[in-house]
């Protein structure tokens, strides 16, 4: 789908009744998107893995800890992953309430009948005995939502503010975001920062992978990972100033300024750099709108980045 339809209709639909536009978001992506039969969340567990093993390559442990988690999205895959490995439990907070039990039915329907796959994606993390019960849990017939976040130990709070939790001082050691916040004003994401350091524990862990990408190329393969430079910010709002493509647009430098700005040490950065981007921007084949022509291509070839911080004491 050409991006700007793409953006035409997403604009359209987030214009309607908040019920009404939930509902038919979500129905937009279950037969044309991201949820189309058979959802497959194996990509998003080994994310997850990925995020356990950061940890434990730090010298920290997984039992009994308490994650928070910013952006549940449409079903809670990391903290099913980070209870199946372990933790006390999982805060999760997201602005839109979009949890839904198709998709806790299709991720469940994947476990059963995958879960080779579930278990050679976590190894030795694996707490069986939480496997089995997940297992047991996927062969029924019909699921109630509340119940299913309670087994897997899961706060869930949508609509909710990651940026006022109302959570205990010192009270989780885990702080994590996966492509989230390029999809919040920076303002706000310093807001949300600035609050986790309120929350989490002493030598506690913030670990963030932030996607720098147009979302739009993700789909639309005829444009680059860096077409929304072009614009302006009056006309990039008119394509994706709605809750469901809203990107900010911030760069590397941005981001790590940022972390810097709310008080923070990088125990690790790691950019993705893309070198067709790169390609793009050393032959002029982009003309980057006035906002981002002060930025090195270094730096605006870096499509993504993880961070982990810790705040400095």
């Amino acid at each position: 789908m050409n991006w700007k339809t793409k953006a035409f209709i997403q604009n359209f639909v987030a214009y309607l009744p908040q019920k009404i536009s939930y509902e038919a978001y979500f129905q937009m992506q279950r037969y044309f998107g991201g949820f189309k039969k058979p959802f497959n969340p194996l990509n998003k567990f080994e994310k997850s893995v990925d995020v356990l093993k950061k940890i434990l390559n730090y010298g920290y442990t997984i039992d009994g800890k308490i994650f928070l988690e910013v952006g549940t999205g449409h079903a809670p895959i990391f903290p099913i992953a980070f209870w199946l490995c372990g933790a006390e439990k999982t805060v999760t907070i997201d602005l839109n309430p979009y949890i839904r039990n198709e998709l806790i039915m299709d991720m469940l329907f994947f476990v059963k009948t995958e879960s080779l796959k579930i278990e050679t994606v976590f190894g030795n993390l694996l707490n069986q005995e939480r496997f089995n019960l997940l297992l047991d849990y996927s062969r029924r017939n019909k699921i109630d939502k509340n119940n299913f976040l309670k087994l897997c130990r899961i706060e869930y709070i949508a609509p909710g503010d990651a940026a006022k939790t109302n959570l205990p001082k010192n009270s989780i050691n885990y702080h994590i975001s996966n492509t989230v916040y390029e999809h919040i004003p920076l303002n706000i994401v310093h807001n949300i920062l600035e609050e986790g350091n309120r929350i989490i524990s002493k030598e506690g862990l913030f670990i963030n992978n932030i996607d720098y990408s147009d979302h739009f190329a993700h789909m639309d393969k005829n444009i680059p990972a860096i077409n929304f430079l072009q614009f302006d910010d009056k006309t990039w709002e008119k394509y994706a100033g709605n809750r469901y493509m809203y990107m900010n647009r911030a760069r590397h430098d941005d981001f790590v300024e940022l972390f810097t700005n709310v008080g923070h040490d990088f125990l690790e950065i790691k950019p993705c750099k893309n070198e067709e981007v790169l390609n793009i921007l050393e032959n002029n084949k982009i003309t980057l709108d006035n906002k981002f022509r002060n930025k090195s291509n270094e730096i605006l070839s870096i499509t993504g980045a993880s961070f982990i911080t810790q705040k400095k004491e």
